[in-house]
């Protein structure tokens, strides 16, 4: 397997992954706009938030740029005729080597179908397949119930709370859970058998 060849789409039964382009900046900034009230609290980006459509558009290109870089994936997440932004999905290098973090949002309005989970199960079966991870996280405030019922629902283990460890748009502190999966427990997490195609820059199937 070559570890440079990320997946730059990713497709689900429901739903399409891909790499952020700056031809999203007006359904990106329409997405967040509509979400403002449920991201506040919990997304660390909504701290620089409001951004204005430039501002969303150089955000985005230097999204794409760690993403070409292997610096970081931020995916769009699409309905499957990639017209509706539904959220987004990360998988962030910031959890120690041969790791990575996962992190998402869903759009107000399109909670409660299970996207969340549908797209956070093929970010862990790209972390493992295509990344080689040998260990995922997740992490969410304890007052994020739909966040933190992802990982639980998948297989993670709960491994700490860590006390007033992340910062939220208003400057205030919050506890951080620690979700984690580690490769030999991936076979008996659910996501590793969920339906998921994931193909690379020339359209190449890596999964």
């Amino acid at each position: 397997m070559d570890l440079n060849r990320p997946a730059y789409r990713v497709e689900t039964p429901r739903l399409v992954l891909r790499c952020w382009s700056p031809e999203d900046t007006i359904a990106v900034r329409a997405a967040i706009d509509a979400s403002t009230r449920a991201l506040k609290p919990w997304i660390p980006f909504m701290k620089e938030e409001p951004r204005d459509l430039a501002e969303t558009g150089d955000w985005l290109r230097r999204h794409r740029a760690h993403f070409d870089l292997g610096l970081g994936f931020r995916y769009g997440v699409f309905d499957r005729q990639e017209v509706a932004v539904i959220g987004e999905n990360m998988l962030l290098h910031r959890v120690g080597p041969d790791a990575l973090e996962i992190g998402y949002w869903t759009r107000t309005g399109e909670e409660g179908r299970g996207y969340a989970s549908e797209a956070t199960c093929a970010m862990v079966r790209v972390a493992f397949e295509v990344h080689a991870s040998r260990r995922v996280e997740i992490h969410c405030a304890p007052g994020n119930a739909a966040s933190a019922a992802i990982p639980a629902k998948l297989g993670f283990t709960h491994e700490a709370t860590l006390r007033e460890r992340t910062e939220d748009h208003a400057g205030q502190w919050h506890d951080l859970m620690i979700w984690t999966l580690l490769a030999s427990e991936y076979p008996a997490s659910p996501a590793a058998k969920a339906e998921v195609a994931a193909f690379d820059a020339l359209s190449e199937r890596l999964i």
